[in-house]
């Protein structure tokens, strides 16, 4: 009976543990081991966009995706998203990723039909003509379009290996994506087929993409078969790709193999060559590169070369430089396959530290005017413009422009004249670098062009504003319509998302960290609302929060201590709210309201080691600590413009309807002085630059510039590249003006606006972008280079 009696306990516990495992598994963990790819989505939202408006990506994953996007769309997670394909062309899909109450809420879905299927407990589920079999297991969820592939789900059939490869994926990264050499589209990436035609493994990329292109990373492991072309660089080292300092600079394509030992490289390369290796001039080599029409090699002497290269005879010369006949032109026809094939090499030259061959003594000769005038890939502002996303070394180095890009990807890619990937042997696996981007060639210098122009459905009501995208580390825009529809537009004039909100913005938008993760959110107020938004254009819990009393003033957005602690300050007529970045009331805030409404947006500045929170109330300037308490009682009356307070040489600033500028001390005390301006001026300043504009006249520090008469916005000042600029638009001519620190326009100022502008590095090139709008539902950016 005792032993009855343990064997059921023992049983309970058992089983016990089996569920309580199945609850705490990891999604990635239920992926079956005949997969040939995976996708681990780490942001959903921005994935889907980037299938979208990333041509690579949408022809990368077209395929795969057609059917998975149109079910992936109605999901709302900011967990790890993992989509798996078992079969070889890729129809059937499963997904995986850890369950919430949030994530497929069914009922908010139009046009669908939902059913149980009771006895295998799975949920059937159509979306107009898509169909999704889903369950969940433990806190997984598993959906997909294959009834059987869900119903033989198995949690002790993982795959360990591919499990370890998942868990060195880049989590920064919008996506990475696993996959064999089944996979073919993915290999595209690779940029040369025998990579991976062979490979049983799995490699690894973290994709990484911007409105120019893609950039990837990861790792290529293999085993060490005869199939296995990367195993030709076991136990060589790594090296400097010289090759594009003497590649023309309009080459199509260049595929390099670099060593430090070519008998190394060879002995592992091909037990079938005709070369000796114990021999051949290649033995002085460290690089060996094809392109378009000729063969490089490289070496630290190439006197130790020319010698050892029994088989010439000098042709000719040309600008001083020998070019020889080689009489055994058919020494790289295969010995170096599938890296290098190169038939009739019936000419070389000496050119620095390189040896070219080619077939005709025309294209050596064109190859070296190129390099004597410095018309070299290396020196082309298109490979220039990826050199940084680039490993100073590699074994394998892959170029390509448009056109050699086309032919991998079987597509006009017209623009992508900046394409490269890197292979750096290590032991048993390979690193990946790789950069798939288009380039506009720079224009003049000083010159101002229009790059985009995006129209919104209705006109708009606030103008456009940069916000930081935390995924590219570029910036987007955001915009309001007079439908109160919010829209965030990327750096190349997509559309990400609209979002409808309750009215309009208040002010100017923040961004908040409220996780402390480096993932910003958008936080700004309505008369009625406090919003605070994700990345995707979602409510942020607990917000939004409700007000039955108008909101008065912009949100203020406090961080005492620069350690993402966020006080968010709401303006309600003479009083104020301030809550933390979780949406509670922070009860040590307590402002007593002097009876008047606070007339200008609250501001927070620090002087040495006290903070101050400065607003304008009635004719008083309140000056308060962080509990809401007088730090400074600013005696004197004032008549306030309108104009914000700012902190201009370390006094709380602003002017009064008289024109004059006020100026307090931190001891209370009031300064004036006439600056001639009248009742109707508009002031900006920083804390050592004031501008400001009456009428027609623009003043820049002491300096005064006289305008075209004209309605003009309030001026704007931006620091940029350690440089002050000021703009201002004219709204009757429609000119937006931009001047420097010394009053001086810049070159091909003004251009067309209707709005205020917004300075601002938009993107990763050089050069800044200007934002403003050419009509009342269009935005226009222009570039300054």
């Amino acid at each position: 009976m005792k032993r009855l009696g343990f064997l059921t306990i023992f049983l309970v516990t058992l089983f016990s543990c089996q569920r309580d495992y199945n609850k705490t598994k990891l999604p990635y963990k239920f992926i079956p081991t005949e997969t040939n790819a995976i996708i681990k989505v780490n942001e959903l939202n921005d994935f889907l966009n980037s299938i979208e408006n990333n041509e690579i990506l949408s022809d990368i994953y077209s395929k795969e995706l057609e059917n998975t996007s149109k079910i992936l769309k109605h999901f709302n997670t900011t967990n790890p998203l993992y989509i798996a394909y078992a079969d070889s062309i890729h129809s059937n899909y499963l997904i995986l990723t850890k369950n919430d109450s949030t994530l497929f809420v069914r009922d908010s879905i139009p046009n669908h039909m939902s059913e149980t299927l009771v006895d295998l407990k799975i949920e059937k589920t159509k979306i107009d003509d898509n169909i999704i079999y889903h369950k969940i297991i433990g806190n997984t969820f598993a959906g997909s379009n294959d009834l059987e592939l869900l119903k033989t789900l198995d949690y002790e059939n993982e795959n360990t290996a591919l499990s370890k490869l998942i868990e060195t994926t880049d989590e920064k990264s919008v996506a990475s994506i696993l996959f064999n050499s089944k996979a073919s589209n993915y290999s595209k990436l690779l940029f040369l087929d025998a990579v991976n035609k062979y490979n049983t493994n799995f490699t690894v990329l973290d994709i990484g993409y911007s409105d120019k292109g893609i950039n990837y990373n990861g790792i290529l492991t293999s085993n060490d078969s005869s199939a296995n072309v990367l195993k030709s660089f076991k136990n060589t080292i790594p090296q400097k790709i010289n090759a594009p300092s003497i590649a023309p600079y309009s080459v199509s394509s260049l595929i390099s193999i670099a060593y430090d030992d070519f008998s190394v490289f060879h002995r592992n390369h091909s037990k079938d060559s005709t070369i000796e290796t114990s021999e051949t001039f290649l033995n002085f080599t460290n690089e060996i590169a094809l392109i378009d029409n000729a063969l490089i090699l490289h070496s630290l002497d190439t006197n130790l070369i020319l010698e050892s290269i029994e088989d010439k005879s000098n042709f000719e010369s040309f600008r001083d430089i020998d070019i020889f006949e080689f009489g055994n032109s058919e020494v790289f026809k295969s010995n170096l396959k599938p890296f290098v094939t190169f038939e009739n090499a019936n000419y070389f030259s000496v050119f620095e530290n390189f040896i070219v061959f080619a077939s005709s003594t025309e294209t050596l000769k064109s190859i070296l005017t190129d390099v004597l005038n410095n018309n070299t890939l290396a020196n082309s502002e298109a490979f220039q413009s990826i050199n940084d996303n680039l490993s100073d070394e590699a074994s394998l180095f892959i170029f390509k422009n448009s056109e050699g890009l086309s032919d991998i990807l079987d597509k006009p890619m017209k623009g992508y004249n900046a394409n490269a990937v890197q292979f750096i042997n290590e032991d048993n696996y390979t690193h990946i670098n790789g950069v798939v981007q288009k380039f506009k060639k720079r224009a003049a210098s000083n010159s101002v062009a229009e790059t985009f122009t995006t129209q919104l459905e209705a006109t708009i009501l606030i103008p456009p504003q940069a916000v930081k995208n935390h995924v590219t580390n570029a910036q987007d825009i955001v915009v309001q319509d007079v439908n109160n529809m919010l829209y965030l537009i990327s750096s190349s004039g997509n559309v990400l998302w609209k979002k409808q909100l309750q009215g309009k913005v208040l002010g100017h938008i923040e961004q908040i960290d409220m996780y402390k993760n480096g993932r910003l959110q958008l936080a700004f107020t309505t008369q009625n609302r406090l919003y605070v938004l994700d990345r995707n254009g979602k409510d942020v819990s607990p917000f939004p929060l409700k007000f039955n009393d108008a909101i008065t003033q912009p949100l203020s957005v406090f961080d005492y201590d620069k350690r993402k602690d966020y006080r968010l300050l709401v303006t309600q007529g003479k009083h104020l709210l301030m809550y933390n970045a979780k949406g509670q009331t922070v009860n040590g805030f307590k402002y007593k309201a002097n009876g008047s409404d606070i007339n200008s947006q609250p501001k927070h500045f620090r002087i040495g080691s006290k903070d101050y929170i400065v607003f304008g109330a009635g004719e008083n300037l309140q000056i308060l600590n962080r509990q809401g308490d007088v730090r400074i009682n600013v005696k004197d009356k004032i008549r306030f413009s309108g104009n914000s307070i700012y902190l201009y040489q370390n006094k709380f600033t602003t002017t009064n309807t008289l024109g004059e500028l006020i100026q307090v001390d931190t001891k209370g005390k009031l300064g004036t002085e006439n600056l001639n301006l009248t009742d109707k001026h508009k002031v900006t300043t920083t804390s050592k630059t004031l501008v400001s504009l009456r009428e027609n006249r623009l003043k820049i520090k002491s300096r005064t510039i006289d305008l075209d008469y004209g309605d003009y916005t309030e001026p704007r000042i931006f620091y940029l590249n350690d440089k002050i600029y000021v703009t201002t638009t004219d709204l009757q001519s429609k000119k937006v003006y931009l001047f420097d620190s010394q009053a001086k326009s810049i070159p091909n100022f003004p251009v067309f606006g209707s709005a205020s502008a917004t300075l601002v590095k938009l993107d990763g090139e050089r050069g800044l972008e200007l934002i403003t709008q050419s009509d009342d539902k269009t935005i226009v950016v222009y570039k300054i280079h």
